[in-house]
């Protein structure tokens, strides 16, 4: 999955936006874009699937797709918006 370039202060732009701490998202070396709400989730089975170039799909742990996204960052955005009935 290929990061897309996004400066500091577009991704602090973002995080004004997510209501919460753990969605916030930040840059963990070795990992690329993340948020402490999608490593919780991750770690309970859930995946990050490009299906093709340009479609990221959110996977649950019992496979089903719960949304789609066209960027690692609007994944974790709109994972944000899903989770707490918004967007």
């Amino acid at each position: 999955m290929e990061e897309i370039e996004i400066t500091r202060e577009e991704i602090d732009k973002i995080n004004k936006e997510i209501p919460f701490v753990d969605g916030k998202i930040y840059w963990k070396e070795g990992y690329g874009w993340t948020s402490k709400y999608w490593e919780i989730l991750s770690g309970a089975g859930w995946k990050m699937v490009e299906e093709e170039p340009g479609v990221i799909l959110a996977v649950n742990e019992l496979g089903q797709v719960i949304f789609s996204a066209d960027s690692k960052i609007s994944f974790l955005k709109q994972l944000v918006y899903v989770m707490i009935g918004g967007r």
